[in-house]
């Protein structure tokens, strides 16, 4: 279940074309409202999956234009020859136990911390600084 911001990517376009400090402070800001998500995927995914190992449970976020993401920090492992991945359900391990219920407590604080994110940003603007 997303949590859903309208006007994204028009936002993102928006700031691309303002100076650089500005650029850098809403993609920090995302970041830092998506930080209690990823902190919480990690703890979600060592309790609540079973012999996971600590490189599979560490988590990343990601800012695009587009969308802000928590994933895995270890990436896919290409299988060789006749090998298959040891646990090829993993990826919906981690999406079901862990990420999606981090997102789905966090929700409100997110909409929260992106609405003051957007005001705080709003009035420098107004004043002409920076963030």
């Amino acid at each position: 279940m997303p949590v859903v911001v309208r006007g994204i990517r028009e936002l993102s376009a928006a700031f691309a074309k303002a100076d650089r400090d500005v650029r850098l402070g809403w993609r920090h800001g995302l970041r830092d409202i998506a930080e209690p998500v990823r902190r919480d995927a990690e703890q979600l995914a060592v309790q609540e999956i079973s012999h996971i190992g600590p490189r599979w449970a560490r988590m990343r976020i990601g800012v695009t234009r587009r969308v802000v993401y928590v994933a895995p920090r270890q990436r896919g492992i290409k299988a060789t020859g006749d090998r298959r991945k040891a646990r090829p359900n993993l990826a919906d391990l981690l999406m079901d136990r862990a990420m999606e219920p981090a997102l789905h407590t966090h929700e409100h604080q997110i909409e929260a911390a992106t609405e003051q994110l957007l005001d705080h940003m709003a009035n420098d603007f107004n004043r002409g600084g920076s963030l």
